[in-house]
């Protein structure tokens, strides 16, 4: 569904990404971990669109969508969700969830919803659906930042860091939910990890990502059997 061919990008004269090859599976969910500074948002915004990309191609579903416009790109079917979230503090739920919904029809948007809110209950609450998003909790706050995500209906959601600064307890509430999303609703789905092992349990397979370039590709599963991984980069993230 997405590969990277050879990418060269960054931010300006700031090189970030050096010849990053990927090819992600139609399939399951795929984890980017790696320490701080590595350039797991840098490749997020590179396939949005959002830096200067030197040389190499992106393609989505064999659509090469370097140097087409972000708004292009999310409805080819891919939304990303930034690292702190992407909604508006002074607006209630539902009208976050419907300005999440904008490349879609009216009537559209509001079944794509109910079928959202399915997935969140806390949030379709009568309690909840009408509270301002500056109002909720850190936990709910994630969760209405991706239910915002999928209101796009992408075929590919990305997710950057979605568990960052969550107590252990609601970092695995929000990783059930995801892994639930990705088998109820079948979108593809890939995300960095702040929490490396937890992430590494819910995924298919996984990349290591060290100063801007991949330096391994395997299944989470032999990533989190592998002693020397777990030395280096786990114990950094959980």
């Amino acid at each position: 569904m997405l590969e990277l061919r050879g990418v060269n990008a960054g931010y300006g004269k700031h090189q970030v990404l050096f010849d990053v090859t990927m090819n992600l599976k139609k399939s399951g969910i795929t984890v980017i971990i790696g320490p701080n500074g590595a350039g797991k948002t840098t490749l997020f915004r590179t396939i949005m669109g959002l830096t200067n990309i030197y040389s190499g191609l992106i393609l989505f579903n064999d659509y090469n969508i370097v140097n087409l416009k972000p708004n292009r790109i999310v409805k080819l079917g891919i939304s990303y969700v930034p690292q702190r979230g992407s909604f508006f503090e002074n607006l209630t739920v539902r009208e976050n969830l419907l300005l999440g919904g904008y490349i879609l029809k009216e009537e559209e948007r509001h079944s794509i919803m109910k079928e959202v809110l399915e997935l969140f209950p806390v949030l379709a609450r009568k309690d909840y659906i009408n509270r301002k998003a500056s109002r909720l909790s850190g936990g709910e706050r994630k969760m209405l930042a991706i239910a915002m995500g999928l209101m796009k209906k992408p075929r590919l959601l990305l997710l950057d860091e979605p568990t960052e600064g969550l107590m252990p307890k609601l970092t695995i509430e929000v990783y059930k939910k995801i892994r639930e999303i990705h088998e109820e609703m079948g979108t593809q789905i890939v995300m960095t990890a702040e929490k490396a092992q937890l992430s590494l349990e819910i995924g298919d397979e996984a990349f290591l990502l060290v100063s801007g370039q991949i330096k391994d590709h395997r299944t989470t599963q032999e990533m989190l059997n592998d002693p020397n991984l777990r030395e280096k980069y786990f114990g950094v993230y959980g």
